[in-house]
């Protein structure tokens, strides 16, 4: 099983033959080049991983003829015509172009035009279902698919499958059957084999154990077995070695274990030898079962090497992760690389109605997406973890970041075992709203909600008072609602006992959405009617100022002693 080198390709290029269109490479994050030559555009193709052309489709066709090798290992590429009408897929379509030409047309108010026979028919594309890894997919078995063929997933392990991989399954003439499994013999059971990631390898190992023995060891094991190395989910060990540069030259997921954890569990070769070294009387096995959750199976006993033991375990059900993921303030262009990648890679979309249509032009076809109505926040992360538990991989919608009066909250007090959690950050609306007006958060700054929907109010005008009393620049979350319409003069009443009437105050809407307005007035000023709940209002402390039209907060540099600075 030799370890997969890194990729060099970089992520993604705007490429023009003539001058590329104002602002689409900074919104997809990608680096820009115009004016290009044909060699810039096949070097460009060579060198990453999604590419937009803006050219006649020919040329574009020409590139790529020198350039494509595999449908594997092909970039997405996107061409897009000169007169910014369409944009369309030219390869890659499943391996992120559909989604690129999407995102292109919405930035361009283009169409999208996608030629994929299962986009077109509307059926399962093979190799884009989640959770399952198909290698080649004869193109004659897809073809069954689009045209009407039906699916049976057949389960000689008795995997409880998530949800994206029971949706496969379909009604149809002469079925086509697929087989979901982690043994290499099960081909013979089916068209197609599919391979789930069912394994976790346990590896103990000593001090001085090299990378290369660890992984020759995995690589036998799994090939004496007859286990397919796609299926490894994660490599556990105990937690003592998690730093070993052996085990994280696995370039693998680890998860360690206390000595305690592993020797309470019951293993086929408990050993007196390793309990006196290491304080347990088994790594490998109790490792690799502690780390498949309940209903594991021991599928190979502890094999040994000179200075490294591994076993196998198969997971009952597949792990399942739960990301929840801010989507900042609403532009896509906002959205971190690490909330994108892990939008894309959810099979379930769960949110916000709202939310969730900021981030259309970016769902796939086969993304499941789950919308509520406002409220019910505790519906929502119900459903998201339960999804989760059950395999899938899910992501919880939120707007700002998920840890600023959103869901990450709730979801960890709610949390359930073996179930895997990420947080993912997002550009929060008060800093969004700053950006936009200057800097007025340059300096100490507090965020207060002012709704009392589930924080008393007099605990909210405490910490207003405190805040204002101490010179924060202040940003107000939830300002003011039909319902709720006192609140926010209020809090200006009591932070007009600490501030001149005319300390400068932002006044942000519907930032960086279709609609936004961008106020700066004063604590004389503000005009409370225009302020609703997808409203910002920052409150400048005593130093805000403005400059050339900017407000910001200053912090205090001065120029260091002897330099003169820029004329």
């Amino acid at each position: 099983m030799a370890i997969m080198a890194l990729s060099r390709r970089t992520e993604g290029i705007v490429v023009a033959l003539g001058l590329p269109p104002t602002g689409l490479a900074d919104k997809l994050g990608f680096r820009q080049h115009g004016f290009a030559s044909f060699a810039d555009l096949t070097e460009a193709l060579r060198d990453h991983n999604q590419v937009v052309v803006v050219a006649a489709y020919p040329i574009v066709v020409r590139a790529l003829a020198t350039t494509l090798s595999s449908k594997d290992t092909d970039p997405a590429v996107v061409a897009i015509d000169e007169g910014m009408r369409f944009a369309t897929v030219l390869a890659g379509a499943h391996h992120g172009g559909e989604q690129l030409a999407r995102l292109v047309a919405h930035h361009l108010g283009a169409t999208a035009v996608i030629t994929t026979a299962s986009s077109i028919y509307d059926t399962v594309a093979l190799d884009q279902t989640p959770r399952v890894h198909f290698g080649h997919v004869p193109a004659g078995l897809q073809a069954r698919i689009n045209h009407g063929d039906g699916l049976v997933l057949v389960n000689p392990t008795d995997l409880f499958l998530p949800d994206a991989i029971l949706a496969l399954a379909h009604e149809g003439n002469n079925p086509l059957k697929v087989v979901i499994s982690d043994r290499m013999r099960d081909e013979s059971l089916g068209d197609l084999r599919a391979t789930a990631p069912t394994l976790t390898v346990g590896v103990g190992c000593s001090s001085d154990a090299t990378v290369t023995e660890i992984d020759e060891l995995i690589e036998t094991t799994l090939q004496n077995a007859g286990l397919d190395p796609y299926a490894i989910d994660r490599v556990a060990t105990i937690d003592r070695r998690l730093n070993h540069p052996a085990l994280l030259g696995l370039h693998r997921e680890l998860i360690g274990f206390s000595a305690d954890q592993l020797d309470a569990v019951e293993t086929v070769h408990p050993s007196s030898v390793v309990y006196k070294s290491v304080g347990t009387h088994s790594v490998a096995e109790a490792a690799a079962l502690l780390a498949s959750g309940d209903g594991a199976s021991l599928v190979v006993e502890k094999v040994r090497a000179d200075r490294v033991t591994v076993a196998v375990a198969r997971r009952q059900r597949l792990r399942g992760s739960l990301s929840v993921v801010g989507l900042g303030p609403g532009s896509l262009d906002l959205l971190t690389p690490r909330a994108l990648g892990a939008l894309r890679s959810a099979q379930f979309l769960v949110g916000f109605s709202r939310y969730l249509e900021l981030i259309e032009p970016i769902v796939e076809r086969a993304q499941v997406v789950r919308p509520y109505p406002i409220g019910q926040e505790i519906e929502r992360v119900g459903e998201a973890i339960a999804l989760a538990s059950r395999g899938n991989h899910v992501a919880l919608v939120t707007s700002g970041d998920p840890a600023v009066y959103a869901m990450a909250q709730l979801v960890i007090e709610r949390l359930a075992e073996d179930l895997t959690l990420h947080i993912i950050p997002g550009v929060t609306a008060a800093y969004a709203a700053s950006s936009k007006a200057g800097a007025i958060v340059g300096h100490d700054h507090a965020m207060i909600s002012l709704s009392d929907l589930l924080t008393p109010w007099s605990a909210i005008e405490a910490r207003v008072e405190a805040a204002a009393k101490a010179d924060f620049v202040i940003a107000f979350y939830n300002p003011r609602s039909k319902q709720r319409t006192w609140q926010l003069e209020k809090a200006l009443s009591i932070i007009a006992q600490y501030r001149q009437q005319s300390t400068p105050v932002l006044v942000a809407t519907r930032v960086e959405r279709s609609g936004a307005t961008l106020t700066v007035t004063s604590l004389a000023e503000i005009d409370l009617e225009t302020i609703d709940m997808e409203t910002i209002v920052i409150i400048g402390a005593t130093t805000t100022a403005t400059n050339h039209g900017y407000l910001y907060t200053p912090r205090g540099y001065q120029p260091t002693p002897g330099h003169q600075g820029a004329p």
